[in-house]
Protein backbone atom coordinates (compact mmCIF):
# COMPACT_ATOMS: atom_id res chain seq x y z
CA UNK A 1 0.00 0.00 0.00
CA UNK A 2 2.83 2.31 0.92
CA UNK A 3 4.62 1.46 -2.31
CA UNK A 4 1.52 2.34 -4.32
CA UNK A 5 1.21 5.63 -2.49
CA UNK A 6 4.86 6.47 -3.15
CA UNK A 7 4.48 5.76 -6.87
CA UNK A 8 1.35 7.95 -6.98
CA UNK A 9 3.24 10.73 -5.22
CA UNK A 10 6.12 10.41 -7.68
CA UNK A 11 3.77 10.59 -10.67
CA UNK A 12 2.02 13.65 -9.27
CA UNK A 13 5.36 15.33 -8.66
CA UNK A 14 6.47 14.51 -12.22
CA UNK A 15 3.22 15.88 -13.68
CA UNK A 16 3.50 19.01 -11.56
CA UNK A 17 7.09 19.58 -12.72
CA UNK A 18 6.07 19.08 -16.36
CA UNK A 19 3.15 21.51 -15.98
CA UNK A 20 5.43 24.07 -14.34
CA UNK A 21 7.98 23.72 -17.15
CA UNK A 22 5.27 24.08 -19.80
CA UNK A 23 3.82 27.11 -18.02
CA UNK A 24 7.24 28.77 -17.75
CA UNK A 25 7.92 28.11 -21.44
CA UNK A 26 4.55 29.60 -22.39
CA UNK A 27 5.22 32.71 -20.31
CA UNK A 28 8.58 33.13 -22.09
CA UNK A 29 6.97 32.83 -25.53
CA UNK A 30 4.25 35.32 -24.57
CA UNK A 31 6.89 37.77 -23.32
CA UNK A 32 8.82 37.44 -26.59
CA UNK A 33 5.63 38.02 -28.55
CA UNK A 34 4.80 41.09 -26.47
CA UNK A 35 8.26 42.50 -27.15
CA UNK A 36 7.79 41.95 -30.88
CA UNK A 37 4.34 43.60 -30.84
CA UNK A 38 5.72 46.59 -28.92
CA UNK A 39 8.65 46.97 -31.32
CA UNK A 40 6.26 46.66 -34.25
CA UNK A 41 4.28 49.61 -32.86
CA UNK A 42 7.49 51.62 -32.51
CA UNK A 43 8.76 50.82 -36.01
CA UNK A 44 5.33 51.44 -37.57
CA UNK A 45 5.15 54.86 -35.92
CA UNK A 46 8.65 55.77 -37.08
CA UNK A 47 7.94 54.50 -40.61
CA UNK A 48 4.80 56.61 -40.84
CA UNK A 49 6.65 59.67 -39.53
CA UNK A 50 9.59 59.17 -41.90
CA UNK A 51 7.27 58.76 -44.87
CA UNK A 52 5.02 61.73 -44.11
CA UNK A 53 7.95 64.09 -43.50
CA UNK A 54 9.70 63.20 -46.78
CA UNK A 55 9.09 66.01 -49.28
CA UNK A 56 10.44 64.03 -52.25
CA UNK A 57 7.47 61.61 -52.44
CA UNK A 58 5.65 62.11 -55.73
CA UNK A 59 3.83 58.80 -56.30
CA UNK A 60 0.31 59.40 -54.96
CA UNK A 61 -0.80 55.74 -55.07
CA UNK A 62 2.31 54.48 -53.29
CA UNK A 63 2.06 57.25 -50.71
CA UNK A 64 -1.51 56.30 -49.81
CA UNK A 65 -0.58 52.61 -49.54
CA UNK A 66 2.34 53.25 -47.19
CA UNK A 67 0.29 55.62 -45.05
CA UNK A 68 -2.58 53.14 -44.78
CA UNK A 69 -0.40 50.11 -43.97
CA UNK A 70 1.73 51.87 -41.37
CA UNK A 71 -1.38 53.34 -39.71
CA UNK A 72 -3.18 49.98 -39.55
CA UNK A 73 0.00 48.34 -38.29
CA UNK A 74 0.24 50.96 -35.53
CA UNK A 75 -3.34 50.32 -34.41
CA UNK A 76 -3.08 46.52 -34.49
CA UNK A 77 0.25 46.44 -32.67
CA UNK A 78 -0.99 48.89 -30.02
CA UNK A 79 -4.07 46.75 -29.35
CA UNK A 80 -1.91 43.63 -29.20
CA UNK A 81 0.52 45.24 -26.77
CA UNK A 82 -2.33 46.34 -24.52
CA UNK A 83 -3.76 42.82 -24.69
CA UNK A 84 -0.48 41.29 -23.56
CA UNK A 85 -0.29 43.80 -20.71
CA UNK A 86 -3.74 42.72 -19.55
CA UNK A 87 -5.18 46.24 -19.88
CA UNK A 88 -8.96 46.58 -20.22
CA UNK A 89 -9.40 42.84 -19.77
CA UNK A 90 -7.99 42.06 -23.21
CA UNK A 91 -5.51 39.41 -22.07
CA UNK A 92 -7.88 36.42 -21.84
CA UNK A 93 -9.66 37.49 -25.01
CA UNK A 94 -6.53 38.06 -27.06
CA UNK A 95 -3.27 36.40 -25.93
CA UNK A 96 -2.72 33.06 -27.65
CA UNK A 97 -6.20 33.02 -29.20
CA UNK A 98 -7.28 32.93 -32.83
CA UNK A 99 -7.86 36.68 -32.64
CA UNK A 100 -4.15 37.31 -32.07
CA UNK A 101 -3.23 34.90 -34.85
CA UNK A 102 -5.63 36.58 -37.27
CA UNK A 103 -4.32 40.01 -36.34
CA UNK A 104 -0.73 38.85 -36.85
CA UNK A 105 -1.58 37.23 -40.19
CA UNK A 106 -3.36 40.35 -41.50
CA UNK A 107 -0.50 42.60 -40.41
CA UNK A 108 2.04 40.26 -41.99
CA UNK A 109 0.08 40.25 -45.26
CA UNK A 110 -0.13 44.05 -45.24
CA UNK A 111 3.61 44.46 -44.80
CA UNK A 112 4.30 41.74 -47.38
CA UNK A 113 2.35 43.83 -49.90
CA UNK A 114 3.68 47.20 -48.78
CA UNK A 115 7.38 46.46 -48.35
CA UNK A 116 8.12 45.80 -52.06
CA UNK A 117 6.47 49.13 -52.89
CA UNK A 118 8.51 50.97 -50.26
CA UNK A 119 11.72 49.38 -51.53
CA UNK A 120 11.06 49.86 -55.27
CA UNK A 121 13.79 52.24 -56.52
CA UNK A 122 11.54 53.45 -59.35
CA UNK A 123 9.06 54.90 -56.83
CA UNK A 124 11.82 56.64 -54.86
CA UNK A 125 10.35 56.08 -51.40
CA UNK A 126 13.16 54.34 -49.52
CA UNK A 127 15.53 53.58 -52.42
CA UNK A 128 16.43 55.21 -55.72
CA UNK A 129 18.54 54.40 -58.76
CA UNK A 130 21.89 56.10 -59.35
CA UNK A 131 24.24 55.52 -62.26
CA UNK A 132 27.98 55.57 -62.88
CA UNK A 133 28.81 56.55 -66.44
CA UNK A 134 31.39 54.15 -67.89
CA UNK A 135 31.90 54.31 -71.68
CA UNK A 136 28.47 53.38 -73.07
CA UNK A 137 27.23 51.70 -69.88
CA UNK A 138 25.47 53.72 -67.19
CA UNK A 139 25.66 50.97 -64.53
CA UNK A 140 22.48 51.68 -62.58
CA UNK A 141 22.31 50.52 -58.97
CA UNK A 142 19.75 51.11 -56.19
CA UNK A 143 20.85 52.99 -53.06
CA UNK A 144 19.05 54.05 -49.87
CA UNK A 145 17.39 57.45 -50.26
CA UNK A 146 15.30 57.62 -47.06
CA UNK A 147 17.24 55.82 -44.32
CA UNK A 148 14.58 56.22 -41.61
CA UNK A 149 11.83 54.78 -43.77
CA UNK A 150 14.13 52.06 -45.07
CA UNK A 151 15.36 50.67 -41.74
CA UNK A 152 12.11 51.19 -39.82
CA UNK A 153 10.10 49.41 -42.54
CA UNK A 154 12.47 46.46 -42.36
CA UNK A 155 12.29 46.55 -38.57
CA UNK A 156 8.49 46.40 -38.72
CA UNK A 157 8.58 43.52 -41.20
CA UNK A 158 10.98 41.48 -39.05
CA UNK A 159 8.88 42.13 -35.92
CA UNK A 160 5.60 41.02 -37.48
CA UNK A 161 7.31 37.94 -38.91
CA UNK A 162 8.63 37.16 -35.42
CA UNK A 163 5.16 37.60 -33.91
CA UNK A 164 3.57 35.25 -36.42
CA UNK A 165 6.34 32.63 -36.07
CA UNK A 166 6.08 32.66 -32.27
CA UNK A 167 2.30 32.38 -32.42
CA UNK A 168 2.40 29.44 -34.83
CA UNK A 169 5.03 27.71 -32.70
CA UNK A 170 2.88 28.06 -29.58
CA UNK A 171 -0.27 26.82 -31.33
CA UNK A 172 1.60 23.79 -32.62
CA UNK A 173 3.04 23.04 -29.20
CA UNK A 174 6.61 23.91 -30.24
CA UNK A 175 7.04 26.41 -27.45
CA UNK A 176 6.49 23.87 -24.70
CA UNK A 177 9.98 22.48 -24.91
CA UNK A 178 9.47 19.51 -27.16
CA UNK A 179 13.19 18.91 -27.04
CA UNK A 180 13.76 18.53 -30.76
CA UNK A 181 16.97 19.67 -32.31
CA UNK A 182 16.18 22.87 -34.16
CA UNK A 183 14.10 25.02 -31.83
CA UNK A 184 17.21 26.92 -30.74
CA UNK A 185 17.79 28.32 -34.22
CA UNK A 186 14.40 28.14 -35.95
CA UNK A 187 14.22 31.94 -35.90
CA UNK A 188 17.54 32.07 -37.75
CA UNK A 189 16.04 29.92 -40.51
CA UNK A 190 13.08 32.31 -40.71
CA UNK A 191 15.46 35.25 -41.03
CA UNK A 192 17.51 33.42 -43.66
CA UNK A 193 14.28 32.80 -45.55
CA UNK A 194 13.51 36.53 -45.37
CA UNK A 195 17.00 37.42 -46.61
CA UNK A 196 16.59 34.93 -49.47
CA UNK A 197 13.25 36.46 -50.42
CA UNK A 198 14.92 39.87 -50.64
CA UNK A 199 17.77 38.48 -52.75
CA UNK A 200 15.24 36.92 -55.13
CA UNK A 201 13.03 40.02 -55.39
CA UNK A 202 15.94 42.39 -55.86
CA UNK A 203 17.55 40.04 -58.39
CA UNK A 204 14.34 39.88 -60.43
CA UNK A 205 13.92 43.64 -60.15
CA UNK A 206 17.48 44.33 -61.31
CA UNK A 207 17.06 41.85 -64.16
CA UNK A 208 13.82 43.42 -65.37
CA UNK A 209 14.56 47.09 -64.69
CA UNK A 210 18.28 47.37 -65.44
CA UNK A 211 19.56 44.41 -67.44
CA UNK A 212 16.65 44.64 -69.86
CA UNK A 213 17.53 48.16 -71.06
CA UNK A 214 20.41 49.13 -73.37
CA UNK A 215 23.39 50.33 -71.40
CA UNK A 216 21.78 49.62 -68.07
CA UNK A 217 24.58 47.35 -66.83
CA UNK A 218 27.51 45.33 -68.09
CA UNK A 219 27.07 41.70 -69.13
CA UNK A 220 29.26 40.51 -66.24
CA UNK A 221 27.11 42.45 -63.78
CA UNK A 222 23.91 40.84 -65.06
CA UNK A 223 25.58 37.41 -64.92
CA UNK A 224 26.49 37.94 -61.28
CA UNK A 225 22.92 39.04 -60.61
CA UNK A 226 21.68 35.76 -62.09
CA UNK A 227 23.87 33.76 -59.70
CA UNK A 228 22.48 35.78 -56.79
CA UNK A 229 18.95 35.03 -58.00
CA UNK A 230 19.64 31.28 -58.10
CA UNK A 231 21.25 31.38 -54.65
CA UNK A 232 18.25 33.22 -53.24
CA UNK A 233 15.83 30.64 -54.63
CA UNK A 234 17.82 27.72 -53.19
CA UNK A 235 18.21 29.47 -49.83
CA UNK A 236 14.49 30.26 -49.72
CA UNK A 237 13.42 26.68 -50.43
CA UNK A 238 15.82 25.20 -47.88
CA UNK A 239 15.00 27.71 -45.15
CA UNK A 240 11.23 27.28 -45.55
CA UNK A 241 11.42 23.47 -45.52
CA UNK A 242 13.84 23.27 -42.57
CA UNK A 243 12.00 25.89 -40.50
CA UNK A 244 8.66 24.13 -41.02
CA UNK A 245 10.11 20.76 -40.04
CA UNK A 246 11.74 22.40 -37.02
CA UNK A 247 8.48 24.05 -35.98
CA UNK A 248 6.67 20.71 -36.16
CA UNK A 249 9.51 18.99 -34.26
CA UNK A 250 10.46 16.77 -37.22
CA UNK A 251 13.87 18.26 -37.98
CA UNK A 252 16.97 16.15 -38.54
CA UNK A 253 20.43 17.15 -37.32
CA UNK A 254 22.10 15.65 -40.42
CA UNK A 255 19.74 17.34 -42.91
CA UNK A 256 19.99 20.65 -41.07
CA UNK A 257 23.79 20.47 -40.98
CA UNK A 258 24.09 19.70 -44.69
CA UNK A 259 21.53 22.37 -45.63
CA UNK A 260 23.17 25.07 -43.54
CA UNK A 261 26.62 24.16 -44.92
CA UNK A 262 25.26 24.36 -48.49
CA UNK A 263 23.70 27.77 -47.77
CA UNK A 264 26.96 28.98 -46.22
CA UNK A 265 28.94 28.04 -49.34
CA UNK A 266 26.36 29.50 -51.75
CA UNK A 267 26.04 32.78 -49.83
CA UNK A 268 29.79 33.16 -49.48
CA UNK A 269 30.10 33.15 -53.27
CA UNK A 270 26.92 35.21 -53.60
CA UNK A 271 28.10 38.00 -51.30
CA UNK A 272 31.42 38.12 -53.11
CA UNK A 273 29.95 38.27 -56.61
CA UNK A 274 27.17 40.74 -55.80
CA UNK A 275 29.03 43.27 -53.65
CA UNK A 276 32.56 43.36 -55.11
CA UNK A 277 34.04 44.66 -58.36
CA UNK A 278 31.35 44.49 -61.08
CA UNK A 279 28.57 43.19 -58.86
CA UNK A 280 25.06 44.69 -59.01
CA UNK A 281 25.11 45.60 -55.30
CA UNK A 282 28.33 47.49 -54.66
CA UNK A 283 26.24 50.34 -53.22
CA UNK A 284 24.42 49.86 -49.90
CA UNK A 285 20.85 48.80 -50.55
CA UNK A 286 18.49 45.84 -50.26
CA UNK A 287 20.55 43.47 -52.39
CA UNK A 288 23.78 44.37 -50.62
CA UNK A 289 22.37 43.93 -47.10
CA UNK A 290 20.42 40.78 -48.00
CA UNK A 291 23.46 39.09 -49.52
CA UNK A 292 25.60 39.73 -46.45
CA UNK A 293 22.72 38.84 -44.12
CA UNK A 294 22.42 35.50 -45.89
CA UNK A 295 26.16 34.99 -45.49
CA UNK A 296 26.22 35.67 -41.74
CA UNK A 297 22.94 33.88 -40.99
CA UNK A 298 23.89 30.70 -42.86
CA UNK A 299 27.23 30.49 -41.03
CA UNK A 300 25.51 31.23 -37.73
CA UNK A 301 23.04 28.39 -38.32
CA UNK A 302 25.79 26.02 -39.40
CA UNK A 303 27.89 26.84 -36.34
CA UNK A 304 24.89 26.47 -34.01
CA UNK A 305 23.77 23.12 -35.37
CA UNK A 306 27.31 21.69 -35.32
CA UNK A 307 27.78 22.90 -31.74
CA UNK A 308 24.42 21.44 -30.71
CA UNK A 309 25.08 18.19 -32.55
CA UNK A 310 28.48 17.80 -30.86
CA UNK A 311 26.98 18.72 -27.50
CA UNK A 312 24.25 16.11 -27.93
CA UNK A 313 26.85 13.49 -28.82
CA UNK A 314 28.94 14.40 -25.77
CA UNK A 315 25.87 14.33 -23.55
CA UNK A 316 24.91 10.91 -24.91
CA UNK A 317 28.31 9.43 -24.09
CA UNK A 318 28.20 10.70 -20.53
CA UNK A 319 24.48 10.38 -20.03
CA UNK A 320 24.56 6.83 -18.66
CA UNK A 321 26.13 7.78 -15.35
CA UNK A 322 23.76 10.75 -14.91
CA UNK A 323 20.77 8.56 -15.67
CA UNK A 324 21.89 6.01 -13.10
CA UNK A 325 22.25 8.71 -10.47
CA UNK A 326 18.75 10.00 -11.23
CA UNK A 327 17.29 6.51 -10.85
CA UNK A 328 19.17 5.99 -7.57
CA UNK A 329 17.95 9.33 -6.22
CA UNK A 330 14.38 8.50 -7.20
CA UNK A 331 14.55 5.10 -5.46
CA UNK A 332 16.02 6.74 -2.36
CA UNK A 333 13.20 9.28 -2.30
CA UNK A 334 10.65 6.50 -2.59
CA UNK A 335 12.26 4.63 0.32
CA UNK A 336 12.12 7.80 2.40
CA UNK A 337 8.43 8.15 1.59
CA UNK A 338 7.78 4.53 2.65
Amino acid sequence: MATSTSHSTGENFSNTAADASSSASKITVNRQRFNSWALLFLFSTLSLTAHETDDSNANAGANKLVTAVTSISMIFSLLASLGHLGIAGLSALFVGTLIEGLLALITLALWAGCLPVVMDPRKGLAQMYVGKQSDEVIDYQPIISNANLYFCSWGAAVCVLSVFALYVRERLGGGSGGGHTGMGYTNLWYLLGLASVVVVIEGMRFKNQVCSIDGGAETATCGRNTYGLVTGIIGLVLSVVISLFSTFGKDSALVTTVSSFLCAILYTICAGLLTFDKGPATYVGNQYLAAWSGFFLSFSIFGSVVKEFMGAAGGGSGGGGGGGNDVADEEENEMDTI
